[in-house]
């Protein structure tokens, strides 16, 4: 017969898959098209005197890069970054 220790056990385990499994589809269901504003918007703000968040903007276009090397998605993130950056106020 199971003891209380076993099931909490098996109930932390089995919380604990779900939690990283939900974590690791959240973080994968960035668009293209989101990521190229998020750098696209910080890099405008970069040009306006905010050095954080040109920081920013230049740690997350690296991320990005790497994100989409070797992959279609580059030619589309590279796109809709022009585009998005073209919009800058």
């Amino acid at each position: 017969m199971a003891t209380t220790r076993n099931i909490m056990k098996k109930l932390i385990i089995n919380l604990g898959v779900i939690l990283m499994a939900s974590t690791v589809l959240t973080s994968c269901g960035g668009s293209v098209e989101s990521d190229a504003k998020k750098v696209a918007e910080l890099t405008c703000k970069g040009g306006k005197g905010d050095v954080d968040a040109l920081t920013e903007a230049t740690a997350l276009g690296t991320e990005m890069a790497k994100k989409y090397a070797g992959s279609e998605d580059l030619i589309k993130y590279t796109e809709a970054l022009v585009k998005e950056a073209a919009n800058c106020k």
